[in-house]
């Protein structure tokens, strides 16, 4: 076993697939997710939006190698691992000084546009990992799927704060 497997729950047979196909999926999104991040990073010129999609671009590669040690356990021996807590908890979220109320441009491709849609990209994820964890009677594995949705939500608060401060202009009464 390796560092990221804590241990390995035998699981039905028919458990296994559904989970299987879940991981498959999940795994898809997360390296989308990966390289959005990623291409963002690279993309903007605004040095904490740069360390901003960088940490998250980290976070999603985290995701999906836990969704791969998971993936290998359950194709090479049909058990579901259970993955430490520290594979998925280790990266330190950077801090980021955004200006107050400096973007205001939601048009074309800018960086407001690509914070909204990560952010629904984000709750579309927690949505999915919930739903995976309702599904299954394997409390191993609702355990993990919950935690997947946590690290979304959490995703998208990070990314809503930003949000939020870079557009406050402060012309809201409740803003």
């Amino acid at each position: 076993m390796n560092g990221t497997i804590k241990k390995l729950v035998a699981i039905p047979k028919k458990d296994a697939l559904e989970i299987s196909k879940a991981v498959v999926v999940a795994k898809s999104e997360e390296g989308k997710a990966r390289d959005f991040y990623q291409d963002n990073a690279e993309k903007t010129s605004d040095i904490e939006m740069k360390k901003a999609f960088g940490f998250l671009a980290k976070e999603e590669i985290e995701h999906f190698n836990a969704l791969t040690s998971v993936e290998t356990a359950l194709k090479e021996n049909g058990k579901f691992a259970v993955v430490s807590d520290s594979a998925l908890q280790h990266l330190e979220r950077p801090a980021i000084y955004p200006e107050k109320g400096a973007k205001t441009d939601l048009s074309g491709d800018g960086e407001l546009a690509a914070l909204l849609w990560a952010m629904r990209a984000e709750t579309k994820a927690k949505n999915f990992y919930l739903a995976q964890a309702e599904k299954t009677k394997i409390k191993e594995a609702r355990a993990f799927w919950e935690t997947l949705a946590e690290f979304e939500a959490e995703h998208f608060a990070y990314l809503d704060s930003l949000f939020s401060t870079w557009t406050d202009t402060q012309d809201f009464i409740m803003g």
